[in-house]
């Protein structure tokens, strides 16, 4: 008789039942890698369940669940969930890239741009100043009282 097994009550010897052993108490997360990404950018974006964001999104609720789940890939709706959850399809998929909580500003893009598309940059650079300088007079505050507050 296997070690792992005992009788379920000592008058029904048919009956046995498997003794639960320490490796499976304990926690394990045997999920593949990008199964475990995505459940960390649903939660990033604030939904408690595979549930409530798959049903937020409009997507079958089983899909995703297997998905997360690690049931199933899903190389195909990576991109979809990339772009709800707000990472980059790279990170959800091999954990390279932009990952939730590391948006970059608008200045990190502006210098990038600048490097690789100068004429570009110039151009984008000055119709936001433009849409600032816009906004601070619509509003009535001037950028030293703004500059003050933060």
């Amino acid at each position: 008789m296997p070690h792992n097994v005992h009788n379920a009550h000592p008058i029904v010897n048919a009956k046995r039942t498997p003794l639960s052993c320490f490796m499976h108490i304990m926690a394990f997360d045997d999920r593949p890698d990008p199964a475990k990404r995505l459940q960390i950018a649903r939660e990033n974006a604030k939904f408690s369940s595979a549930k409530a964001a798959a049903e937020f999104y409009g997507w079958s609720v089983h899909t995703y669940h297997q998905h997360e789940n690690g049931i199933r890939g899903f190389g195909r709706a990576s991109a979809k969930y990339a772009k709800a959850f707000k990472v980059s399809e790279g990170w959800l998929l091999t954990g390279e890239g932009q990952g939730p909580g590391k948006q970059r500003s608008i200045d990190q893009r502006l210098l990038q741009l600048r490097l690789e598309r100068p004429d570009i940059a110039d151009l984008i650079a000055d119709s936001i100043e433009k849409q600032i300088d816009t906004a601070f007079e619509h509003s009535g505050v001037t950028e030293g009282a703004a500059r003050k507050k933060q």
